[in-house]
């Protein structure tokens, strides 16, 4: 299995968007499986549309920002259980 670097990924998916050509086409003149190429693609579009992260430190953002929402429910069902278990005790 062929190992590409982010910077070959990232300017063959941007040669991809802006000539419009074929990903199956530009994939084939390349060497590179259609299907990889086409992941790069979209993956591509999504960092241009803002949709995924850019950088390693907007990943790691995004990654605490859902970690503190998983906190925050465990919180408030612990505060919820806590408030059961202390009503049936009274």
């Amino acid at each position: 299995m062929t190992t590409y670097t982010p910077e070959y990924r990232r300017e063959t998916a941007d040669y991809i968007i802006s000539t419009g050509r074929p990903v199956r086409q530009v994939a084939e003149e390349l060497g590179i499986n259609y299907k990889t190429a086409n992941n790069w693609v979209v993956a591509r579009k999504k960092q241009l549309s803002g949709e995924a992260p850019t950088t390693e430190v907007d990943a790691d953002l995004v990654a605490a920002q859902k970690r503190i929402r998983e906190l925050e429910m465990e919180n408030a069902f612990l505060k919820k259980a806590a408030a059961f278990f202390a009503k049936d005790q009274a």
